[in-house]
């Protein structure tokens, strides 16, 4: 299990991608970041 509480990302330009989410990813599921083609899903920081 993955608990996830209170994520945050804010970029440099002040966009802010993530506000304080809070989830769980149990044993066996899948999670997938899903977004608009160059959203930068992937953290290049």
């Amino acid at each position: 299990m993955i608990d996830f509480k209170n994520v945050s990302k804010l970029y440099d330009t002040g966009t802010e991608a993530v506000h304080n989410a809070t989830f769980t990813i149990d044993k066996g599921e899948f999670a997938f970041l899903v977004g608009a083609s160059g959203s930068r899903k992937v953290n290049t920081d």
